[in-house]
């Protein structure tokens, strides 16, 4: 299931029900984001042309090499990897140094 509006109530029920979310999000700290299984923290408009063409190269994969990759994939290293990259980008357009 794919989620591109900020609800963090149905992704978590989505969850729940045992679908695989994958999120759209700008806020890597949002319930969305962090209860997806797979958060894209980017805007919508930029992510699903790039989503789209990922989808279309996965589309020849067999359906137990997708699920090994969605198995493999942790979320919660994504969004710290996520928060890091927002974190140098702040620092290197400021003026101070982040600690």
């Amino acid at each position: 299931v794919l989620l591109a509006l900020e609800d963090g109530d149905r992704t978590e029920q989505l969850v729940k029900m045992g679908k695989n979310v994958i999120a759209i999000d700008l806020n890597p700290f949002s319930r969305t984001a962090r209860a997806a299984k797979i958060t894209i923290v980017d805007n919508v408009t930029r992510a699903m042309p790039i989503l789209i063409e990922y989808c279309k190269k996965l589309s020849t994969r067999q359906p137990s090499e997708l699920a090994e990759i969605i198995r493999r994939f942790d979320n919660e290293t994504n969004l710290k990897m996520m928060v890091k990259a927002i974190r140098d980008r702040l620092s290197a357009l400021s003026f101070f140094e982040v600690v």
